[in-house]
């Protein structure tokens, strides 16, 4: 899995010169993971599996750079486009921020659909 250092570094790679906060990364950070927490891994029947990780599960020193975020491999390239898009965001940079959004989402589309598909109900019994 990603952890928080890894998505902030590639996301500063992604935006050289960017002078975002740092506390402000790791604050999205923890945004977006108790979002994804919130409607798809809740939702999806999933929480027991994703119960360690996640930069939405503070410690008591708050986010730390080998924090696991939630989404897993393959679909955790999505952290560095999301933070890509808030600085964008930030600077009013609407339509980079859309384009890194529209990536951000397709992988989040994916790993939702990924996790419906590998955690279906069990079939039911059809009584007539």
């Amino acid at each position: 899995k990603m952890t928080a250092g890894e998505a902030i570094g590639q996301a500063r790679a992604m935006r050289p010169g960017c002078e975002v906060n740092e506390e402000r990364l790791r604050d999205w950070l923890r945004r977006q993971d108790g979002e994804i927490r919130a409607r798809i891994i809740e939702p999806g029947g999933a929480a027991a599996d994703f119960a360690e990780a996640g930069a939405d599960r503070l410690g008591a020193d708050g986010l730390a750079d080998g924090a696991a975020l939630l989404v897993p491999f393959p679909f955790d390239g999505m952290y560095p486009h999301y933070l890509c898009a808030m600085m964008d965001a930030a600077l009013g940079e609407n339509e980079r921020y859309a384009g890194e959004m529209t990536r951000c989402n397709a992988l989040l589309g994916e790993f939702a659909a990924w996790l419906r598909r590998s955690r279906r109900p069990p079939a039911r019994q059809v009584i007539w």
